[in-house]
């Protein structure tokens, strides 16, 4: 099954996104806020400017006049700053005191225009090459004389000013959205590494759940409160699956026991029919009935095999045993069996009795196909442990080296057996933290060996 997209990649994809909207988002939101508040701290600064110098006319000896310091009215007379201030009458228009740059026309105002801060205007600049000035235009009274005041600075000298130092600011500052976003990113999947850490970890338990380990649940107190629903579900769904598992291998111990004694009497009674031909007939069916009946009763109690763990096995003393147990089915073939073991014991952790089964398996197996006057081998070899049976018969082909262990699989139909003899070896290794495997025997034959934990 293809797996989908990474649920930390998707996560930190998305965040970098969202983070690089936010960022962009953020720094337009500055620029609009700094041009909007720089154009009204200009405006606010032309007003007070021209308040203050309506403040400060006054009437004196038949002469207007500016009673101002000096540094006050300093840049409207330095030719470098093209600043500039006008008193006018309102009636005539005629400008009673001036100073700096042309302040050009007195604008044309509306009454809805007029209000305590006056009105503000822009004109083109005389010698600025196509540049703009912004002007402020203050009505006022003084000395009883209806009055006004024009003050006036460059537009697009203080417009160039703030576009480089906003300029200079992105440039400047606009790096510390890297360092930022990199901060965020790296805070983010740690954060998601951790909080899915737990759901990794119950991955790993659920890789242990099996038929060896039927009975392995999910811990559901280290994950997410999110996630315990569904870890709580997968453990009611694996209580339910392993009740019906045992249920039917019950049932399959229950029928495979309560086969045997029928059989039997089946059996006693073939046994004294006066037909002698028919007999052996029927004797040769019912014993392949029992075998399998045997079979069936043996896989279910290698499903229920439990190893305590101070129980232990002598490999040297199975194989001994099994050569014993097998020695006059072997002889009555034609064949031998050969045990090739050190003298003193080979311990394993394991069920005697389950191994001793295995290896019967094992050796019933290479009997039907070595040929006659030929040997089954078991070799019992300490460092590490493990147990060999070698045969020399036809040997087992690469691609049916896998499907042998699989319960009813048989090359030939035809030949006798149950085809769960190496099933129940392979689950009686997984009981014992073992394994089985099969390969070819030098001399031809196949080659099973049986692995244990040292």
């Amino acid at each position: 099954m293809k797996a989908g997209p990474s649920l930390l990649h998707r996560i930190v994809l998305r965040l970098s996104l969202t983070t690089a909207a936010a960022i962009v988002c953020a720094y337009s939101w500055l620029w609009f806020e700094f041009q909007s508040s720089i154009s009204s701290l200009r405006e606010q600064s032309l007003i007070e400017s021209a308040r203050l110098l309506a403040e400060s006319v006054h009437h004196d000896e038949g002469q207007w006049r500016l009673a101002l310091p000096a540094h006050f009215l300093a840049p409207y007379r330095r030719a470098e700053q093209p600043y500039g201030y006008a008193i006018r009458d309102q009636v005539n228009g005629a400008i009673l005191l001036h100073e700096g740059a042309d302040v050009g026309s007195v604008p044309h105002l509306r009454p809805e225009d007029e209000d305590e801060d006056g009105v503000l205007y822009t004109f083109p600049a005389p010698d600025s090459g196509g540049g703009e000035m912004l002007g402020e235009y203050l009505a006022f009274t003084a000395a009883g004389h209806a009055l006004g005041v024009q003050v006036v600075r460059p537009l697009t000298r203080e417009s160039d000013l703030i576009d480089t130092v906003l300029l200079d600011f992105f440039e400047d500052g606009g790096w510390l959205a890297a360092p930022f976003l990199i901060a965020l990113l790296a805070v983010s999947i740690l954060t998601i590494r951790g909080t899915l850490k737990p759901l990794r970890d119950i991955s790993q338990q659920a890789e242990r759940i099996g038929p060896t380990a039927p009975g392995v649940r999910l811990c559901a107190t280290a994950v997410p409160h999110e996630v315990q629903p569904l870890v709580q579900a997968v453990n009611d769904a694996l209580d339910r699956l392993e009740e019906g598992y045992r249920v039917q291998r019950d049932f399959t111990a229950d029928a495979a026991h309560e086969l045997r004694t029928p059989l039997a009497v089946l059996i006693a009674h073939i046994d004294t029919l006066p037909d002698r031909q028919t007999a052996r007939e029927l004797r040769r069916d019912l014993d392949g009935m029992a075998h399998l009946v045997e079979q069936l009763l043996r896989v279910a109690r290698s499903e229920a095999l439990v190893i305590q763990p101070d129980e232990q096995a002598d490999l040297a003393e199975v194989a001994r045993g099994v050569a014993e147990y097998l020695a006059l089915v072997a002889i009555r073939a034609g064949r031998l069996i050969e045990v090739e073991a050190p003298d003193q014991p080979v311990k394993v952790w394991g069920q005697a009795d389950a191994l001793f089964h295995a290896v019967r398996n094992l050796v019933e197996n290479g009997l039907r196909h070595t040929p006659a006057g030929t040997a089954v081998v078991i070799t019992v070899e300490a460092t590490p442990p493990l147990i060999r049976v070698r045969d020399h018969g036809p040997g087992i082909p690469d691609e049916r080296k896998e499907l042998v262990f699989q319960r009813f699989w048989r090359a030939d139909r035809q030949m006798p057996g149950s085809g769960l003899g190496l099933a129940i070896v392979r689950r009686t290794m997984e009981a014992h933290g073992g394994q089985v495997r099969v390969q070819d025997a030098s001399g031809g034959g196949a080659e099973f060996c049986l692995h244990f934990v040292p």
